[in-house]
C-alpha cells in the first residue's frame, strides 16, 4: 500500500504553479492522464451484481470512485456535459460554457466554437497543457465532437502565452472513430508516442457504442439486450487500453485514468432528455491511478462534498456534488497542472483522491 500512496503523492503534489513545462523527474510520476467518457453509461452497471461480467471497469474501481455522481444539472445530453468536462464549467450563466446544441455544430464564424457561443474566449484543459508542452488528443466516436477541434484549433485557439510558444493550436491529434476497437488503437498509439518522446500526454476518449444501443433498444439492464452487449464491447475494448499499458514498460504505472459519463438514460425509455430523472443524471465517476489499490468512496474523502439524494441534482453552489465536469481541473492536477482559467467546477482543485486509514467503499 505505501508503494500505491508513493506514487499517489507523486503524482498529485508536483508544483502547480504556470512554470511548470518539463516533464516530471520523479520516475514514478503519472506522466499520462486518460479521461475516457463512456457515453450513457448507468452507474448500475459498475455495480453488484452487473459489475461482475465487466471486469475492466471492475479493474478501475481499484481506487477513489462513486456511483452517484451527477451531470450538469440542466442537462442530461451529451455536448453539453463533454463541454463541461473538458472547461470545467457547467452550462448556464456568465460562467457557464453557454453550449446547448446537441449535433454536428455549424462552421467556425457561423457559431461553430464555443468562443462564440459564449461570447469570449472559453479555456479548456487542452490550453492548460498544451501551453505547458504536454501533448494532447481527442479520439471520439461521435462526429459533433468537431466542435472541440473547431474551437481550439490554430485559427480559434488562444495564443501561447506561458514559456516556450506552443501554438494556438491546442489539440495536437483530433479522431474520429468507427468503433471501440478503433478508439483504444488510436489513443495507446498517441500515448506510446508520446511516451517514446519522453513527453508527457493528456488524452480524452470518448465510446459511443452504449449510447447508440440505447437509443435503439431502451436502457434495459437485463441479460442479452442490445444495451447490455454494447457495454460488453466497451469493456473489452477498456481491456485492451489496460493490456497495451501494462505491457509497455514506458506506461506501466505512469498512467492514471478517469472514467465517467455524459449521462445514464432510460427516460424516456430510448432516451435520457429528461434532466430531472435520476436514471439519466446520476452517473459513475472513476479514478485509477496507474496501479491497482483498495478502493475508497469518493464522497466519504472528499467531506466537502455533499452525496445529494438519489431523487436530486442540485443546481445550488453550496451543495457541491462530485460532477462530471470536476475531470477537466482533476486530470490536469494528476498532471501537476494548473486549473482552466474562468473555471468553476473543481476549480481549486481540490477533490481529494487520497483516502484517510481506515475509509472504505459504502
Amino acid at each position: 500500500m505505501l508503494g500505491c500512496f508513493s506514487l499517489i503523492v507523486s503524482a498529485i503534489c508536483m508544483a502547480t504553479d504556470s512554470s511548470n513545462t518539463s516533464p516530471p523527474k520523479n520516475t514514478n510520476a503519472i506522466n499520462h492522464v486518460i479521461l475516457i467518457s463512456v457515453d450513457g453509461l448507468r452507474s448500475e452497471l459498475l455495480q453488484s451484481p452487473l459489475i461482475e461480467t465487466h471486469p475492466s471497469m471492475a479493474r478501475l474501481l481499484r481506487g477513489p470512485h462513486t456511483f452517484e455522481a451527477r451531470t450538469d444539472p440542466d442537462s442530461t445530453v451529451t455536448l453539453p456535459n463533454h463541454v463541461g468536462m473538458v472547461t470545467g464549467r457547467l452550462f448556464a450563466g456568465p460562467s457557464g460554457h453557454n453550449w446547448l446544441g446537441n449535433s454536428n455544430p455549424p462552421k467556425p464564424g457561423a457559431g461553430g466554437t464555443l468562443n462564440e457561443m459564449h461570447g469570449e474566449y472559453v479555456a479548456s484543459m487542452f490550453d492548460v497543457a498544451s501551453d505547458r508542452g504536454v501533448a494532447t488528443a481527442v479520439v471520439v466516436a461521435k462526429s459533433k465532437f468537431v466542435l472541440l477541434d473547431q474551437s481550439y484549433d490554430e485559427t480559434n485557439g488562444a495564443v501561447d502565452i506561458v514559456g516556450t510558444d506552443d501554438g494556438r493550436d491546442k489539440i495536437d491529434t483530433f479522431i474520429t472513430c468507427k468503433e471501440s476497437d478503433q478508439v483504444v488503437s488510436e489513443t495507446l498509439k498517441f500515448i506510446q508516442h508520446s511516451a517514446e518522446k519522453g513527453g508527457r500526454s493528456l488524452s480524452f476518449v470518448h465510446f459511443a457504442e452504449t449510447d447508440s444501443a440505447g437509443h435503439a433498444g431502451a436502457w434495459d439492464l437485463a441479460d442479452e439486450t442490445e444495451y447490455r452487449k454494447a457495454v460488453l464491447r466497451v469493456d473489452s475494448a477498456i481491456g485492451r487500453l489496460l493490456s497495451g499499458i501494462d505491457s509497455n514498460a514506458a506506461l506501466r504505472g505512469h498512467v492514471a485514468i478517469v472514467l465517467t459519463s455524459d449521462h445514464g438514460g432510460g427516460v424516456p425509455p430510448r432516451s435520457h432528455t429528461d434532466s430531472k430523472a435520476p436514471i439519466n443524471f446520476t452517473i459513475p465517476f472513476l479514478v485509477w491511478l496507474g496501479v491497482d489499490q483498495a478502493p475508497s468512496d469518493l464522497y466519504a474523502i472528499n467531506t466537502t462534498r455533499i452525496r445529494p439524494d438519489k431523487a436530486e441534482n442540485p443546481r445550488t453552489e453550496g451543495a457541491k456534488p462530485i460532477r462530471n465536469a470536476e475531470a477537466g481541473n482533476l486530470v490536469l492536477m494528476m498532471l501537476g497542472l494548473p486549473a482552466i482559467p474562468n473555471s468553476s467546477v473543481n476549480a481549486a482543485q481540490d477533490l481529494i483522491l487520497i483516502p484517510s486509514v481506515g475509509t472504505t467503499v459504502r
